[in-house]
């Protein structure tokens, strides 16, 4: 999950910085993947615009959680460190 997270960051970085998606977004891939239990999130599937939505409200995504601690829908930072405090991601 790491190295998926780490990649994710740094495109949503690169977008950023550049103005431009340095490579084609894969939106039903990522679709079936999407752990978001949000089903009306206009979002689901295109990562890079679901971690700029989050990284504004100082939240985490929520494929970023377990699956328990993600359908609370608190995504803050906070409950993403107590998380990992606790040895839960």
């Amino acid at each position: 999950m790491f190295y998926w997270t780490y990649n994710l960051v740094l495109t949503t970085f690169l977008s950023r910085s550049t103005g431009k998606i340095p490579m084609e977004c894969k939106v039903e891939k990522n679709k079936s993947f999407c752990s978001c239990s949000y089903s009306s999130c206009p979002r689901q599937g295109i990562c890079c615009d679901c971690v700029q939505y989050h990284l504004g409200k100082r939240q985490v995504p929520g494929c970023f959680f377990p699956a328990d601690a993600e359908k609370t829908y608190d995504r803050s930072f906070e409950h993403f460190a107590r998380l990992v405090t606790e040895k839960k991601v």
